[in-house]
């Protein structure tokens, strides 16, 4: 089978190909109609997808903004100068310096410390050993 797809596969798509040269030589108005109707096609389904998504997940159908809002960019930026200033000896800085304010470093706590003493388990009290009645098909 997969012998066969082999050959098949490429055979179509050139049939294709030469397919689109022909309507694009002796028809070029019929291969633009085509392909805006391929296009705007595509353009309905994919409104269609975006509006059923949109109304099962609750979101807008068209969202406003994509990728990162002004504050998140203004974060990152901060903490790669500080990346920067606490970077290993060993690296090559520009002549240029950059400040960035300096803060104090909080100690390593062990990790003993921040285990909870108690647990929140709790044993249930029943009839442990009476076997239920069910029915086995």
């Amino acid at each position: 089978m997969r012998s066969i797809m082999k050959y098949i596969i490429p055979a179509v798509l050139i049939f294709a190909i030469i397919g689109l040269g022909y309507e694009l030589l002796f028809n070029p108005l019929g291969f633009l109609t085509r392909i805006l109707m391929m296009i705007g096609f595509i353009a309905v389904i994919f409104i269609i997808y975006r509006w059923f998504m949109a109304r099962r997940y609750g979101t807008p159908l068209f969202p406003s903004q994509t990728g990162p809002s002004g504050a998140q960019l203004k974060k990152a930026k901060r903490t790669s100068t500080q990346r920067q200033a606490s970077s290993p000896s060993g690296a090559v800085f520009k002549s240029k310096r950059v400040t960035a304010p300096q803060t104090k470093k909080k100690p390593i706590r062990s990790s003993t410390k921040q285990r909870r003493e108690g647990h929140n388990l709790k044993v249930i009290e029943g009839k442990k050993q009476k076997k239920k009645s069910r029915a086995f098909f």
